[in-house]
């Protein structure tokens, strides 16, 4: 048993699909919390015989500027440790992984190459780490009167670890997670606590519904006693943050075009050529010509110069960033570069209440769907879209005040509060248009995960060679240092079985070290059961259910709507459950942090004050009340006596209710007997993980 001191203080870890968090147990708030997208450029391990995965770190802010100063982005490209499709912290393997190996590389080349290649988002959380640890934790000592950090005298190995991880991650990925903590940051215990168990301890609950609005999607996790119940996990790739901050994108889209339009165009014309006559100017001084001449042609007569064409430049009909506004003739930067700083725009326009509001119980969208003929509120609306004819009757925001916002171009344009709400009706709606979309990133889904599978399988069919870590000659390569036979992360020891990674005794018996090409091999293997969409061939029963054996294939997709999942969610776990699941639920996540649209219906646009006594950004428990509404409206159609409650942190703690669990768990002294220590580690194997962290 490992027992935190007095003066140390446990470290708590959230690495999300949007922000990573990482603080002291017993605080009230991270102390590091920074973006968990950033920008590397990546090795080629063709040319290399390292095994990072980049060959260097990003420079500066890639958001407002590039990346690389005056040479624009150059080889940068966006990473995230956090599969998008999936939700883990899961790289899948590159497209030339499985190529690699059967090249003409040596043996010791192909093995550097694949594990490099496969394992980028491990690499990253390693990264993401060390950097909380020597730079916003104060772990590293300064070792001159310059203040940097001494990478060598590092203080983190006296603090454990508490790492969330998500409901549905495989225990293979959670074994590898704790050999990285073990063996790389040489913690002295570690503890991995499931997200959604970490939110019910924020709110003071240990059996709840909880529902996670991720930036990447929207997880639904049943939590009983403590535990998670894995057969009523739902996940929903279209319900996330970044699917709203493309819908606020498409929304500015319109209004650029419907209410800057002609003016827009003429001004940014004006301006580009100002700007490209003075750089003129500024160049030919520079340059000192000799006194100027006065061209004649053949005839005689004077030849006027050329100034620059203002006609010519191209006006982009979009929300253009501020790194474009600032740019000559509105040069866009290359992909994914360009696309991340629009949504980093969007982001911002939502965030401060202009672009989401959430609209009452019984909200018709004032979008008309595909094929459905427009009114004549379409002019009215003065926006460019059709207006649902079902919403000119009912809608009372069509008529309501709008809010003037400027963009980055210099632009006014007003935003109504209708469209405000359309935005949001992604979670709520059930109308033709948000169902059809909420359809289409399924089948999307689905097919990513497809490809996952056959990367996956042709990766492990390519490796299945080096299996034995040997180079060509026979000899020992130098990532193995002996026989390397079993798996050690089989596909049963989620159920607590111990690792095959030790044989006889489990004490005063020398490790075996894998090859890294053994370890991405087995390792995905192992994973590959999670990632296929559909039950494999022989896994179902008479009946047509999912057998017992093979249950932990990706069946918890689904295209639902927020509060079906919910329902759904509780449907899925035992009828003794089902009450108290519904008694309680937890709203958490960055993705519902939106208020509702009360507070703006009839004020000045950003005038004045608060309208009845509420903010101006709206009731900040209005999201949370229509999801109760929405459940309620479901389960009562067949149960009228079940209670629907939804609980919420404010919305300031919103965003990170998961950590604050953590936080809130760590310091606790009757969780100190629950660490995994370093001792369990090398007794039992990374296989103890699955065991004490359930």
């Amino acid at each position: 048993m490992y027992t935190v001191g007095n003066d140390i203080q446990a470290l708590v870890a959230d690495i999300g699909s949007y922000s990573t968090k990482i603080g002291y147990a017993g605080d009230d708030h991270p102390q590091a919390l920074y973006n968990s997208t950033t920008a590397a450029v990546k090795a080629q391990k063709q040319s290399s015989s390292s095994s990072s995965n980049f060959a260097k770190p990003p420079k500066r802010d890639f958001t407002t500027r590039c990346v690389d100063g005056a040479n624009g982005d150059g080889d940068y490209e966006l990473v995230n440790p956090v599969d998008p499709v999936t939700g883990w912290l899961f790289s899948p393997p590159s497209k030339n992984s499985a190529n690699t190996s059967s090249s003409s590389l040596s043996s010791n080349e192909q093995a550097t190459t694949s594990f490099a290649d496969a394992w980028e988002s491990h690499e990253l959380v390693n990264s993401y780490l060390q950097h909380a640890f020597q730079h916003s934790l104060g772990l590293s000592r300064g070792n001159g009167a310059l203040g940097e950090m001494d990478i060598s005298v590092d203080y983190s190995h006296h603090h454990p670890l508490l790492l969330l991880d998500k409901s549905h991650t495989p225990p293979a990925l959670r074994q590898r997670l704790l050999e990285i903590m073990f063996e790389t940051h040489n913690l002295p215990s570690v503890f991995f606590l499931r997200d959604a168990i970490a939110a019910c301890y924020a709110v003071g609950r240990t059996t709840a519904t909880v529902v996670d609005f991720g930036y990447s999607g929207t997880m639904v996790t049943p939590v009983y006693e403590g535990f998670v119940e894995r057969s009523g996990v739902l996940r929903n790739n279209a319900c996330g943050a970044r699917n709203i901050e493309e819908r606020v994108l498409e929304m500015m889209d319109g209004l650029v075009v419907s209410q800057g339009g002609r003016k827009r165009r003429e001004r940014m014309r004006r301006k580009a050529k100002e700007k490209l006559e003075s750089q003129q100017q500024q160049q030919s001084a520079a340059e000192q010509p000799s006194p100027k001449k006065t061209k004649r042609d053949d005839k005689g007569h004077f030849i006027k110069e050329k100034g620059v064409n203002a006609s010519s430049i191209t006006i982009p009909d979009y929300l253009m960033p501020l790194y474009q506004v600032r740019s000559d003739n509105f040069t866009p930067r290359k992909e994914p570069f360009h696309a991340w700083s629009r949504l980093a725009l969007a982001r911002e326009i939502k965030e401060c209440g202009l672009g989401v509001a959430v609209g009452p119980m019984g909200y018709v969208s004032s979008i008309a769907a595909p094929g459905e003929d427009g009114s004549a509120d379409a002019a009215a609306a003065g926006e460019g879209v059709v207006v649902n004819p079902a919403a000119a009757s009912n809608n009372m925001f069509l008529t309501s005040a709008k809010l003037p916002y400027t963009l980055p171009d210099g632009t006014n344009v007003e935003i109504s509060t209708a469209s405000r709400c359309d935005v949001v009706e992604l979670y709520f709606g059930n109308d033709e248009q948000n169902s059809l979309y909420r359809d289409n990133i399924f089948d999307e889904t689905v097919q990513k995960l497809e490809e996952y599978s056959k990367d996956v399988e042709d990766f492990i069919t390519a490796g299945e060679d080096d299996e034995d870590g040997t180079n060509e000659d026979g000899a020992n390569s130098i990532f193995s240092s002996s026989a390397a036979r079993g798996d050690p992360y089989s596909n049963t020891s989620y159920r607590g079985e111990k690792s095959s990674r030790y044989a006889g005794s489990r004490r005063n018996v020398k490790k075996t070290h894998y090859s890294p090409n053994v370890i991405s091999t087995k390792l995905y293997s192992a994973c590959l059961p999670y990632l296929r969409p559909e039950p494999p061939n022989g896994s179902l029963d008479e009946g047509g259910a999912v057998s017992d054996v093979n249950d932990n294939y990706f069946h918890y997709l689904t295209s639902a709507s927020p509060a079906q999942m919910v329902c759904d969610a509780v449907y899925r776990c035992d009828r003794d459950q089902q009450a108290k699941l519904l008694g309680d639920v937890v709203v958490c996540g960055g993705g519902a942090c939106i208020t509702g649209a009360s507070g703006v219906v009839g004020s000045s646009a950003l005038g004045g004050g608060a309208v009845g006594g509420a903010s101006l950004l709206g009731d900040e428990q209005a999201f949370p009340d229509r999801l109760r509404e929405e459940v309620e409206a479901i389960v009562h159609k067949h149960t009228m006596g079940w209670r629907v409650k939804v609980t919420s942190p404010n919305i300031s703690e919103r965003a990170i209710c998961s950590w604050l669990g953590g936080s809130i768990l760590g310091s606790l002294g009757t969780f100190q007997d629950m660490w995994i220590s370093k001792q369990d580690y090398e007794e039992y194997g990374a296989a103890i993980v699955n065991r004490k962290c359930p």
